[in-house]
């Protein structure tokens, strides 16, 4: 093909992070259909990247800026002893974590709020960009979970919003970390959030543990991946 079409992604992630919801459009002069599109792609794309669907869409359709929220999911090992098959994709964590507690915090989390004391503004991740920065985000969903399956060693940490600022998400599950290990109380964590405090003791957990797990979009388009749940 002589086409280069731009590709648009629903969001970028951080070095390291995964996606298994990841969504992208892109424009083209050719007419296939969906199906052939999603052969034709898996057929040069390396293993590592999947096609699991794909739409024509209306021309109104954006990746990015027509979402209405995004889905991630950070995985914690929390074991005496680490795994070999999972050591990818969740961080290793042996210390005693208090779930109930962690999960407690994240209702704090709920609803739109000022972030900045978790992620970086607008203004740090891209200072010549023209308008009104915000830290400010909707949280639609917050929690932690044990998962039964694996004796209980998974812990997930699941966030719905209307977007995240760079680096939010890992952020703000190594603040909850330390609200699990009962090293910062439930009101201190609220306070962090209450004021946007970013001198927190809170650090970021590492990237291998967190992925884009799905990325809605209003009814009109068509393209909700419902598939991708959490």
């Amino acid at each position: 093909s002589q086409e280069n079409p731009v590709v648009n992604g629903a969001g970028r992630t951080d070095a390291g992070v995964h996606a298994r919801g990841q969504v992208i459009h892109f424009r083209t002069a050719f007419h296939l259909s969906p199906e052939t599109w999603q052969r034709a792609l898996n057929a040069v794309l390396p293993n590592t990247i999947a096609v699991r669907w794909a739409r024509i869409v209306p021309e109104s359709f954006h990746a990015r800026f027509s979402a209405v929220s995004r889905s991630y999911r950070y995985s914690i090992w929390n074991d005496f002893a680490p795994t070999a098959l999972l050591a990818r994709y969740s961080y290793y964590r042996p210390q005693a974590l208090d779930v109930d507690l962690m999960n407690e915090a994240c209702h704090l989390l709920l609803g739109r709020k000022d972030f900045g004391a978790f992620g970086r503004s607008p203004d740090e991740t891209n200072p010549g960009k023209k308008g009104q920065h915000s830290c400010i985000r909707n949280m639609l969903q917050a929690r932690c979970i044990r998962e039964d399956a694996r004796a209980k060693a998974l812990i997930y940490c699941d966030f719905t919003a209307d977007a995240f600022l760079t680096g939010m998400v890992r952020r703000t599950v190594g603040t909850l970390l330390l609200v699990g290990q009962k090293q910062l109380s439930l009101a201190e964590f609220a306070a962090i959030v209450q004021n946007a405090d970013k001198t927190h003791p809170g650090s970021a957990v590492p990237p291998h543990g967190l992925c884009l797990v799905r990325v809605d979009y209003p009814e009109e388009f068509g393209v909700s991946n419902n598939d991708e749940d959490i």
